[in-house]
């Protein structure tokens, strides 16, 4: 149960995190990153999984400028203000999100937690150990606090 919940926490904070990244960036480069790469190269990818990578990453490009074009100049304004942290920032815009443009960032993030379901589907049983590992130490590595107002879990 305590893995559920962890990985639930986990799993919220890293939508959240890529929402208020994507939104925050007003460019985003269509090639992948150093860090992508190193994942790519850790994991052993096949040609069809980079591809579907990178197809997801397409995809979610799209639908982040979609959104991001149906924001108001205040909305602009809340996501570049740098005063304003991480949770601070997304729920001051919540607030002013209307309900097309809040269920347009529903349907985002259901479409990049499907996305990311399915690429997960096709690791191997050895790919996917590797994915825990390098998981569990992105986890360690300034996550320790845990996402604000979810409850900390041990174990």
């Amino acid at each position: 149960m305590k893995n559920l919940v962890k990985g639930l926490t986990l799993s919220t904070a890293l939508v959240l995190g890529l929402a208020l990244t994507s939104v925050a960036q007003t460019t985003t480069p269509t090639e992948p990153s150093t860090q992508e790469h190193h994942k790519k190269a850790q994991l052993n990818l096949t040609d069809a999984q980079k591809a579907q990578m990178k197809s997801n990453r397409e995809s979610e490009k799209a639908n982040r400028e979609k959104f991001e074009s149906s924001l108001t100049a205040d909305q602009k304004a809340i996501m570049n203000d740098k005063s304003l942290k991480g949770k601070e920032r997304m729920d001051k815009l919540n607030a002013t999100l209307t309900p097309e443009q809040k269920s347009m960032r529903k349907a985002n993030m259901e479409s990049a937690k499907k996305n990311n379901e399915a690429f997960k589907a096709t690791l191997t049983p050895e790919q996917k150990e590797q994915f825990g590992k390098m998981k569990g130490k992105m986890g360690h590595k300034g996550h320790e606090g845990g996402h604000k107002g979810a409850p900390k879990t041990e174990g």
